[in-house]
């Protein structure tokens, strides 16, 4: 009996025991904004002043894709305490093949990337207790080859083609990759005069952001010095914006940006900001962004997700109302305006600026 009861007080301590180690190890409620952001801000520290600012822009747009991706694969592991463990490679790929809103001209500067990114999530993992990743020995040329399959996906993707239906009945994407291909005796480049011709003429199909059906623009009209007031009001917000954010992330891309919002709605809508809802928003993004702002190599990733806090800043200026209605409205406003924007300056790239950068 005694020895039973002994090996009972055992048995109940080394549980005990085993709880508070766990206990210890445990780690907090996972916060995605958090972990991509720490990642993010990583990648910006060790990498920026490693590439071209062409380059490094759409590398940090792919990182966040393949920093989603992970979490979305593995979305159990990383809320509960168990440790992730992240096939790079695979996990990469479906990045890119979701990627399917991207000028081609994205996936060709990718591939200086892709290395230095592998070995920067493998070294973080080592430290982070979210995943730990995994890869296989770098092989440029079939990075390559992926890059060619995805831009010959997204051709016929772009022309409203069933690609799913394509690769059962015939080889049509195979075939267009490997016109994508320009051998010679050390590497796979692209042919990039072959991949040119083809995608001229030819643009990537963004998701269409919500407008009600109902949605007209206003039948009145905004005299010139109403717009001019406008457009005052927006510098003296924008000034005010910038110094009450934290310093340096609020950049000139972004100021031009917002003021893009001020000016371009006043002349096309005729509405001041004090009449902006998630219709108006969304349907200037989509009509007449670009007519108003000329996006820069900087600072171009999640650069959309500051119209929602520049708007969550009118509000607490009471100079506009409603915001959770507008927020609600434009949930997908950030990404449209990240992506159209790398877009536009992705085909200002000439030919021989392309070819230099990879």
């Amino acid at each position: 009996m005694k020895q039973g009861k002994s090996a009972q007080i055992k048995k109940i301590r080394h549980v005990q025991s085993k709880q508070k180690l766990t206990a210890r190890k445990a780690m907090p409620a996972f916060n995605y904004d958090e972990f991509a952001g720490f990642l993010r801000a990583r990648y910006f520290l060790t990498h920026r002043n490693k590439y071209a600012p062409e380059t490094f822009e759409v590398a940090s747009f792919f990182l966040d894709d393949v920093i989603a991706t992970m979490v979305q694969q593995h979305f159990t592991q990383f809320t509960s305490n168990e440790r992730a463990t992240i096939n790079l490679n695979e996990t990469m790929q479906t990045a890119l093949v979701n990627s399917d809103d991207r000028d081609w001209r994205y996936f060709v500067l990718l591939v200086p990337v892709l290395f230095g990114m592998q070995q920067f999530l493998v070294k973080e993992s080592q430290v982070n207790d979210r995943f730990i990743a995994k890869t296989t020995n770098f092989d440029v040329n079939f990075w390559r080859m992926i890059m060619r399959t995805v831009m010959a996906i997204n051709f016929f993707k772009w022309q409203g083609k069933d690609v799913s239906e394509m690769m059962k009945t015939s080889n049509a994407i195979d075939t267009l990759q490997f016109k994508f291909l320009s051998e010679n005796e050390d590497d796979d480049d692209f042919n990039m005069a072959v991949i040119t011709e083809t995608f001229r003429g030819l643009e990537p199909k963004l998701k269409a952001l919500k407008v009600s059906e109902a949605f007209l623009k206003p039948n009145e009209t905004l005299t010139a010095e109403e717009i001019q007031a406008e457009e005052a009001y927006a510098e003296k917000r924008l000034v005010q914006f910038k110094e009450n954010s934290v310093k340096g992330v609020v950049s000139e891309n972004v100021i031009n940006l917002l003021h893009a919002f001020h000016v371009g709605i006043a002349k096309e809508y005729n509405l001041t900001h004090e009449q902006w809802d998630a219709n108006v928003l969304n349907d200037f993004v989509q009509q007449h962004l670009m007519t108003y702002w000329t996006p820069q190599w900087s600072d171009l990733d999640g650069i959309g997700g500051e119209v929602k806090s520049y708007l969550k800043f009118l509000s607490q200026k009471k100079a506009i109302t409603g915001l959770g209605k507008i927020v609600s409205g434009i949930i997908d406003l950030d990404h449209y305006v990240d992506v159209a924007a790398i877009n536009s300056l992705l085909r200002q790239l000439k030919d021989e600026d392309l070819e230099k950068l990879v």
